[in-house]
């Protein structure tokens, strides 16, 4: 029997393995880490990180305040209230809007005093006023129900039976919402650029409509808590006077303090204007709106409009080279019709305050 012959082979005839290619899987691992780590960083710095608070330094508004013992502190609702007190005879309340203070409002307050008793507010969330409680739930305190028993409990701790009313912007909506809710306690309103119709008042500005939204609107605040983001803010709302060192100092400040910054994204997503919208055919108090032409955030071509469809009894005054801000645009106008419209409002506001020259 022959035996079948077995030859060599050759180790180059073997067709070899492929190996196995790990790079993508590797890639992939890669970009999930980063991704992750991405993740973890903007949560930490919209849920952990706070920039410094600036409390070294006195505005030097507020300085001017002190060494004439005009400002005070009152606990009300869910706040210590801070307030400037100045003047005598009938009461004034002055409200603000969001980001700004007592400051914001000084030219009023001198056209004002000589002839009543003016109470400027630092509205919740905004200037000195901060809250009662060291760690509160910030969701439940800044919203337009606390803010208003806050100013409820004010008058009451003061005394003040009946008040007229000025705010701007959110100040405008919060005694909107006020004279609404309590009719009996407020003799005027006056606003200025003010909330109050449910429009969207961001002015399609993308660092309002990043705050509408969680995370995102807590980073974009916090990185933008500088002196440098603060004066593109004021020159976005001015339009006739220049913004100044000073002035981005009066509202830089207090802003950093860590209450107020968290309470800009709070307010912007708790506010509900379409409870004082639907409250607004129901009032009958007497009611001066001023507005300025140039108002980007709010603008007049927007607001105008459904401010006389829902306060048809109200007198509204457009003012031109004026923005959001129209009382430091335009101060002499703004006080002219404010003295005017308040010293007749026990007769016929409505009437004496449409020419405001």
């Amino acid at each position: 029997m022959r035996q079948a012959t077995v030859r060599p082979v050759d180790a180059a005839m073997i067709p070899r393995a492929r190996p196995t290619r790990r790079w993508p899987r590797r890639t992939l691992y890669v970009l999930g880490s980063l991704c992750g780590l991405g993740v973890l960083l903007l949560l930490s710095v919209a849920y952990v990180y706070q920039p410094p608070e600036d409390r070294t330094d006195v505005p030097a508004y507020l300085a001017w305040m002190q060494t004439r013992h005009l400002d005070h502190y009152v606990a009300a609702g869910n706040f210590r209230l801070h307030y400037l007190h100045v003047g005598s005879g009938e009461p004034i309340v002055l409200l603000p809007g969001g980001g700004g203070w007592i400051y914001d409002f000084r030219d009023i307050i001198a056209a004002l005093a000589p002839h009543y008793a003016v109470y400027a507010i630092d509205p919740p969330g905004d200037g000195y006023t901060t809250p009662l409680v060291k760690h509160p739930d910030y969701n439940r305190l800044y919203t337009l129900a606390s803010i208003d028993h806050s100013l409820l409990a004010f008058m009451n701790a003061l005394h003040l039976r009946k008040a007229a009313f000025v705010g701007n912007s959110w100040g405008g909506g919060y005694a909107l919402y006020f004279a609404e809710r309590h009719p009996a306690r407020v003799s005027a309103l006056v606003s200025l650029d003010g909330e109050g119709p449910n429009l969207d008042d961001t002015g399609g500005q993308l660092s309002w409509e990043l705050a509408k939204w969680p995370v995102l609107g807590e980073i974009e605040m916090k990185l933008t808590a500088t002196p440098g983001s603060v004066r593109q803010e004021l020159e976005s709302l001015f339009v006739h006077r220049t913004v100044t060192e000073d002035m981005v100092r009066e509202y830089y400040i207090p802003y950093t303090f860590h209450s107020n910054l968290i309470s800009q994204w709070v307010l912007t997503r708790n506010l509900d204007w379409g409870v004082t919208e639907r409250l607004l055919p129901t009032m009958h108090t007497p009611l001066l709106i001023i507005w300025g032409k140039q108002d980007t955030l709010m603008p007049a071509p927007l607001f105008v409009p459904r401010w006389r469809q829902l306060a048809p009894r109200a007198t509204i005054v457009e003012i031109d080279q004026a923005g959001h801000t129209v009382h430091n645009d335009q101060p002499a106008r703004v006080n002219r019709l404010l003295l005017r419209f308040l010293s007749s409002s026990r007769s016929d506001p409505l009437e004496s305050a449409r020419d405001g020259r």
